[in-house]
């Protein structure tokens, strides 16, 4: 994706979850959590946050509303397929 593609699905985004799939077909599902410009991240490029984890527009094909998801307070809300 590219930095303008990731703020604008950034944006549209009204789940509180989301399924992240890669450019390598590797997915992950999260809490997602903000948005970080490249012009706020140098010297790397926008990211977002789903949980703890920083995920460049780079690596990112798709990203999924989970509007029926619901997390188990039990276990980590972070599963990676």
């Amino acid at each position: 994706m590219t930095e303008e593609e990731l703020y604008n699905r950034y944006h549209e985004i009204r789940s509180t979850y989301v399924e992240v799939r890669f450019v390598d077909g590797e997915s992950l599902i999260g809490k997602l959590d903000s948005f970080v410009s490249g012009a706020n991240n140098e010297p790397d490029e926008a990211s977002i946050y789903v949980d703890c984890y920083e995920l460049f527009a780079s690596e990112i094909s798709e990203i999924v509303e989970l509007s029926d998801y619901s997390s188990d307070s039990n276990r980590r809300d972070l599963l990676l397929k």
